[in-house]
């Protein structure tokens, strides 16, 4: 489990700082030296194997200056020279930056790292939330690497979720204390919403069984939802580029035994037939959501009108699957109880008996059941739900195969999306 507050990549210990810009200042100096701290304390490969990622090959030590100056002239002037941005989102100015780099900087400016070592000096620039490189800056730094400099300084841009990335990949390669820091780092990434989605930890199941929560590893779970949420709403975009733009983490309460992030039209989610996907200690369930009463009047509509449409979409739904009817109840402000009414299942059998409950029959009694509820609930509250399951997912995500767990979701997603555009339109 993640501790950052008694690892190396925790650093600040003052007073939270209260305005936006110094928030973005302190969470570019920490991330900047959680990755000189990463490469200070692991074995010398580790330097070495990221020095060669970025076109440097070195065989000697690596020496780290954070925020300080290195006197450049004692450089050999024949060594490789590189300029590094680190940046937290992809930027269009790269190649301005680039043509502009020769012409002098009007203003000093203090590197946020040096690496450097007899045959090679790499000068860090690092970015995180929305700040952008900058011209002026980059080309004092650039002026600095070309003193004495036989060829020019090479310039490179990479994002954090990319640095991320190379750590990734590098963890199957290290044993023991470099294992260790370098999970340490990519956790941090993750943590910070810096890195690409990569699959889910078993320390994120275990949270929820744990009887206390600790604050960091729920920011580390909220980090990977909003991680995950993206990559599923870019992957959704393909079926309605409006209504599937905007998703939207959950917040962990004192009362919740999940995380979720919704997808849907706007921000009223639950004005809507909308998908949420919600994190378990058991595994992900995929939900097709009717929650509140304007989505409930819109069902009861399509089923008053069209019945028999309405049988054939749910039966034709990817099975097996589960339906949940709850009764909603207004405790104080946007606080409801739910109450659950009855339970639902399809695909669990071989045999589907039109006298039976199975959904996978569209003449099944359950859809009466169903149409019942939702007319003597005064508040009713149904979700169609696919469950994937904790061991299935973390095997995905120890094999580095996320993507295949996100197509896999996505697939589920598609097919109930059939349910919500038929509810809403």
């Amino acid at each position: 489990m993640i501790d950052f507050h008694h690892n190396i990549f925790f650093y600040y210990r003052g007073p939270e700082p209260s305005k936006p810009e110094q928030k973005e200042q302190q969470l570019e100096n920490n991330t900047t030296k959680a990755l000189t701290n990463t490469l200070s304390y692991c074995s010398p490969v580790v330097a070495q194997k990221f020095l060669k990622s970025l076109g440097i090959t070195t065989s000697g030590k690596v020496e780290i200056e954070l925020q300080r100056n290195i006197d450049i002239a004692n450089i050999g002037p024949s060594v490789p020279r590189l300029l590094l941005g680190l940046i937290d989102k992809a930027e269009n100015n790269e190649d301005s930056i680039r043509a502009g780099l020769k012409k002098s900087g009007d203003r000093d400016s203090r590197p946020d790292a040096y690496l450097y070592g007899e045959d090679f000096v790499v000068l860090i620039e690092s970015k995180v939330g929305n700040s952008k490189l900058e011209l002026n800056q980059m080309q004092y730094h650039y002026q600095k690497l070309k003193k004495s400099a036989i060829e020019s300084p090479k310039f490179k841009v990479h994002t954090w979720a990319e640095i991320y990335q190379f750590f990734v990949r590098l963890l199957p390669e290290l044993k023991c204390k470099d294992q260790f820091l370098v999970e340490q780092f990519t956790q941090y990434l993750e943590y910070k919403g810096m890195s690409e989605f990569s699959g889910f930890e078993q320390g994120m199941f275990d949270f929820f069984v744990n009887d206390e929560k600790d604050p960091d590893t729920k920011q580390w779970i909220r980090g990977t939802m909003d991680l995950f949420g993206k990559k599923i709403s870019h992957g959704l975009q393909v079926l309605n580029p409006l209504f599937y733009e905007i998703y939207h983490v959950g917040n962990f309460s004192v009362a919740d035994d999940h995380f979720w992030v919704a997808f849907g039209r706007e921000k009223n989610f639950g004005k809507y037939a909308h998908q949420t996907i919600k994190l378990y200690d058991y595994g992900l369930d995929v939900c097709a959501n009717i929650e509140l009463m304007p989505a409930v009047m819109k069902l009861k509509e399509k089923i008053l009108s069209d019945e028999l449409k309405f049988r054939e979409i749910v039966s034709g739904l990817p099975k097996p699957f589960i339906v949940c009817i709850e009764e909603r109840k207004h405790k104080q402000a946007s606080i409801y109880d739910y109450q659950l009414k009855e339970t639902l299942k399809a695909g669990v059998s071989e045999l589907y008996d039109p006298e039976s409950n199975d959904l996978s029959d569209p003449k099944s009694n359950g859809f009466d059941k169903i149409k019942l509820l939702l007319n003597q609930i005064p508040f009713p509250y149904i979700y169609f739900k696919k469950c994937i399951e904790r061991e299935h997912i973390l095997e995905l995500s120890s094999k580095g195969k996320a993507d295949d767990l996100i197509n896999e979701i996505l697939a589920i997603m598609i097919e109930f999306d059939t349910l919500v555009e038929y509810i809403n339109r």
